[in-house]
């Protein structure tokens, strides 16, 4: 296994392109789960801060541009097929100049050009316009950007609320850090204390240690976000809910 001082370099580039902006995504209920689209201007903006202008520090080659065709589209009356759904394909080739160095990525674009819909046949014009920026987005997510994104971290509700300490820390400046700080604090300390309310009120060990479980395991990763040490936090639930258990224990006691 490669060691942490050799990988680090190999990982710069994913490492200051990972992180995406909450304000430029957008998150939809797709059949049941989260999907969390990005902006594609805010990517090409990214891409342009990272390697330079498009054309000089990055760009694109079409390699394939094609329509193929998909399921057959049926009359609603007469079952009949009257057309077929078509999808807009194109396989693009993105280069970029890093280290000196001219590299490409490819991947594929898909848009859905015809499709059948409640109302019948629907032809939706922007869809190479749409393709291209779907193959631009994911030749950029495989060296790195928005990678949280595409690594399913918009649903974790702390990793969510750690962007968002960033992000009001970055705007307060230096003068007005240390009070975004301590009221990300006070409000973490606040919810430890809520926690310990709940585990004082379980009123059943196996709720109580399932309970423990849950609760250490959020606390330890929402203290990283504002730099508690999480083996304290862990050591003050789990005092928490000793003490509730042996109450528990004494009130009802194994076999009787």
């Amino acid at each position: 296994m490669a060691t942490q001082d050799k990988v680090a370099p190999k990982m710069a580039l994913w490492e200051s392109v990972k992180t995406t902006d909450k304000a430029f995504t957008k998150t939809q209920d797709l059949e049941g789960r989260p999907v969390t689209s990005i902006n594609g201007m805010y990517v090409v903006q990214r891409a342009t801060e990272t390697f330079g202008p498009i054309g000089k520090g990055w760009g694109y080659e079409i390699l394939v541009d094609r329509f193929d065709q998909g399921a057959p589209i049926r009359d609603k009356k007469s079952g009949e097929v009257i057309a077929h759904e078509q999808m807009h394909t194109i396989l693009l080739k993105l280069w970029y100049v890093h280290g000196g160095k001219r590299n490409n990525v490819t991947q594929y674009g898909h848009t859905p050009f015809v499709r059948s819909s409640q109302w019948g046949a629907y032809t939706d014009f922007d869809a190479p316009k749409k393709s291209l920026t779907d193959a631009i987005k994911k030749c950029l997510s495989l060296i790195g950007f928005c990678a949280d994104v595409h690594m399913g971290m918009f649903e974790d509700e702390i990793y969510l609320q750690g962007l968002e300490l960033k992000k009001r820390l970055e705007e307060a400046g230096e003068d007005g850090k240390q009070e975004v700080m301590n009221e990300a604090k006070a409000d973490f300390r606040a919810w430890v204390e809520t926690q310990i309310e709940v585990i004082a009120a379980t009123n059943n060990q196996r709720s109580l240690e399932a309970m423990r479980k849950t609760i250490c395991e959020k606390a330890r990763e929402k203290a990283k976000v504002v730099n508690y040490d999480p083996a304290d936090v862990e050591h003050r639930i789990n005092e928490a809910a000793d003490e509730r258990l042996q109450f528990l224990n004494d009130k009802y006691p194994a076999g009787k």
